[in-house]
């Protein structure tokens, strides 16, 4: 699951991700995000952190509250600089965090990893 508001970088990074044999769903309205994470079960989930409306953190925090997403692994983008509060949230959630800009191999390869448990 890969969630941004910016449909460019939703679009690029699928096609990325394809090219390397991962199949990924993405979301570019955050209010989309809780039915389709009840309907699917994601292997692991992307978010940007400054969405409109229903931010990166709120997202992550709800999903962890759920069953289903208790472990699954996380990666959370942003190029705000975070608040300390922000690292210990994402800390205690196990969330790995990217800076934007990044490499967009940098983002396939951590993906790959969390992925293959490595």
């Amino acid at each position: 699951m890969l969630i941004d508001d910016e449909r460019d970088f939703t679009e690029l990074t699928s096609t990325l991700f394809g090219f390397h044999g991962l199949q990924v769903d993405t979301f570019n309205e955050p209010a989309d995000v809780d039915a389709a994470a009840q309907k699917t079960h994601y292997d692991l989930i992307v978010t940007d952190l400054m969405l409109p409306e229903i931010n990166g953190f709120e997202i992550i925090a709800k999903l962890r509250r759920s069953d289903n997403y208790r472990n699954t692994p996380m990666i959370a983008l942003s190029a705000k600089v975070l608040l300390d509060d922000e690292r210990k949230f994402l800390l205690q959630n196990k969330v790995h965090f990217i800076t934007k800009p990044f490499e967009p191999h940098a983002l396939v390869d951590q993906v790959s990893h969390m992925l293959n448990g490595s």
